[in-house]
């Protein structure tokens, strides 16, 4: 995941070259930094709207792929292309030997939801359960939840129908609850021939087993857009063409824009453990006097050391996403904050368009007692009951009547345990930012600890925080090695430190004014000053600023590594930065990641994905120099950014 390392969203950066003489210019007036909340590193107030569209899709999906790497015929097949072994929850085989096999994904059509439309008609009250969002005592005006996506469905499809709805103050557990008829079969009717398929190999869309007619076992899977990025996607990680599983309210699950959602009935079993869960919460806010009181948040700062435990957090709501919920609303993003207020150090960081186009405007957790993210290592979080945390997961058994899976009443079909559970996400773990994931009830537990994703992704780290060597040359090959390293500022009192009254100030490019075609001895007669000690030949405007200062850069907000995971957006890609102020195309071996994918090949999560979780290497991508394929010379991130942009 990706964050900003500097606030480009407040940067009015100028233009121009003009005269080198500045002694006769006054001094313009710095204008402070804003005051900002005492929670984030950044003074930034999210206005997210319902615009655009998102999908839908309707029925399960059958995965093929997940199920053929399931199969017995995967597990034992001993004819390999790669090296692999089995470790742990990883199988033998991945989504390339699927493909060897003839075993693919294919699309699915989506319901494309305009957002404008729907919110036109709900604003009408058309069902009764209310104008605008059915759940106005979470959502603002204008802003809506999975539950109002179906109720549009209901409303403007003749397939779909929702009856014996209860009001979610009616229920007991906070949402609302129906049962659904989908004409499966299209036939026009709805009875419970939707139950039985017409094709004898589809045991999934209408399916035996599962419900259609008049089901009390509908409920939703989601997945955000992540634009490019491809490793995370995949059958049995739960992020494929089926989407996250989760016991979350429908009518508490927000909506944003470009995101899939998927209707689907799922087991009974699954119906009957999310009301278990959802039972669990409700008696907690129920014992504590409609206080949400968390039993137990962890920190986890390393596996050497003892955790920081807090016992009975009591959460209150600190109203930071106003632009999409109540006052009074809580999220998840308030569980650390009101561990904040008890004094343990707590910071946020925001997280914008990133540069692989997937939009998350959305607060990340960045420090805990601190202990800082950088970016490609940091803070993983888990929510939820303890006996759930094994619920989801490849090897799930979905032994819920034991001790430890929360002795339920409950002994679920093998098949249904597969299908429904069997994936790495879901349950505890959903990719949903916590400061858009409701929590007006209390979960069993909280916890948060330090995850490294560096040899998952296939990445080389990079830090910015100690000296390294990086070969620059195309083939790897050791003959092009320079050594990397954040620089110290000069203090600001010498006399060669750039005033604001210098014509260029706040341009970061020295070399668009200070060039071989203008004044190019330099520096009185002599060449311009080259960092050829750490093996660079070509003027670096960082190097520079070692004698004359950062030239106005913006203080950064702690972030130490991988700046262009958020500066390499449209919306953010800075001015006056050479090369890193563009983008080129990557294609065949200028792709390297692949090459540090299969260096790891345990971890199947890593391999590049298309959006229905077939193999599909990257081939070709437009990107910053400064990105997981490349790097600038000029402008090395993270070592450029943080020699100017320091952190407080």
């Amino acid at each position: 995941m990706r964050k900003l390392l500097l606030s480009t969203l407040l940067l009015s950066l100028l233009t121009g070259c003009g005269s080198d003489d500045t002694n006769d210019q006054p001094d313009e007036p710095v204008t402070p930094d804003p005051e900002k909340s005492k929670y984030l590193t950044l003074d930034i107030k999210p206005e997210a709207k319902f615009e655009g569209t998102f999908n839908v899709y309707l029925g399960r999906y059958a995965d093929p792929v997940k199920a053929w790497l399931q199969s017995d015929e995967a597990y034992h097949q001993g004819d390999h292309t790669h090296d692999k072994m089995e470790t742990g929850q990883y199988y033998a085989v991945d989504e390339r030997d699927a493909q060897l096999a003839g075993i693919v994904n294919e699309p699915e059509t989506a319901i494309i939801v305009d957002a404008a439309k729907m919110h036109q008609l709900l604003m009408t009250n058309p069902d009764g359960l209310g104008a605008g969002s059915a759940r106005g005592d979470i959502f603002v005006t204008g802003h809506y939840s999975v539950f109002d996506a179906l109720r549009y469905l209901a409303l403007t499809r003749n397939d779909i129908k929702l009856d014996n709805i209860i009001n979610y103050d009616e229920s007991g557990r906070d949402t609302y609850e129906f049962t659904l008829s989908w004409d499966c079969n299209g036939d026009g009717e709805f009875n419970d021939t939707d139950n039985i398929s017409t094709d004898p190999g589809d045991t999934y869309g209408c399916a035996v087993n599962y419900s259609n007619h008049k089901s009390q076992d509908w409920h939703f899977r989601s997945q955000f857009e992540n634009g490019e990025f491809a490793k995370a996607r995949g059958s049995l990680n739960g992020v494929g063409p089926q989407g996250e599983g989760n016991y979350e309210r429908m009518d508490q699950f927000w909506i944003k824009s470009g995101m899939n959602i998927r209707f689907q009935s799922f087991s009974p079993e699954m119906t009957a453990r999310r009301h278990w869960v959802q039972d669990r919460e409700m008696a907690r806010l129920t014992q504590n006097s409609g206080k949400v009181i968390v039993p137990t948040f962890t920190a986890v700062k390393s596996y050497s050391e003892a955790p920081i435990v807090i016992k009975d957090l009591e959460v209150t709501a600190h109203n930071m996403r106003s632009d999409i919920f109540q006052q009074g609303v809580i999220t998840k993003m308030d569980v650390f904050l009101s561990a904040a207020d008890t004094g343990l150090d707590i910071a946020f960081n925001y997280w914008p368009t990133l540069s692989t186009g997937a939009q998350v405007g959305s607060f990340a957790l960045f420090r805990v007692d601190g202990i800082a993210s950088d970016v490609g290592r940091g803070w993983a979080t888990l929510y939820g009951e303890m006996a759930t945390q094994g619920d989801f997961s490849r090897d799930s058994q979905c032994a819920f009547s034991t001790p430890t899976g929360g002795g339920q009443e409950l002994v679920v079909d093998p098949e249904h345990c597969r299908r429904d559970w069997q994936s790495r996400f879901g349950g505890n773990i959903l990719h949903l930012m916590s400061d858009v994931w409701v929590m007006n009830q209390p979960v069993e537990f909280v916890t948060t600890a330090i995850k490294d994703h560096y040899k998952t992704w296939g990445m080389p780290e990079y830090p910015g925080k100690d000296r390294v060597e990086r070969d620059f040359s195309n083939n790897e090959d050791g003959s092009d090695i320079m050594t990397l390293q954040v620089f110290p500022l000069p203090d600001e009192t010498e006399s060669a430190v750039l005033k604001p009254s210098h014509f260029g100030w706040d341009i970061a490019d020295c070399t668009e004014c200070h060039n071989e075609q203008k004044d190019p001895d330099g520096h009185g007669g002599y060449s311009w000053p080259i960092n050829s000690s750490d093996g660079f030949d070509e003027t670096q405007p960082y190097y520079c600023a070692t004698c004359h200062g950062n030239n106005g850069a913006p203080k950064a907000h702690g972030e130490t590594a991988r700046c262009f995971w958020c500066h390499d957006s449209e919306q953010n890609r800075p001015e006056h930065h050479g090369d890193s102020s563009t983008q080129r195309i990557y294609e065949g071996d200028e792709i390297r990641s692949n090459t540090h994918i299969y260096n790891h090949p345990n971890e199947i999560a890593a391999l590049p994905r298309d959006k229905m979780g077939n193999f599909k290497e990257y081939d070709k991508l437009w990107s910053s120099v400064n990105s997981d394929w490349d790097m600038s010379k000029v402008f090395p991130d993270p070592y450029s950014c943080m020699t100017c942009h320091q952190n407080p």
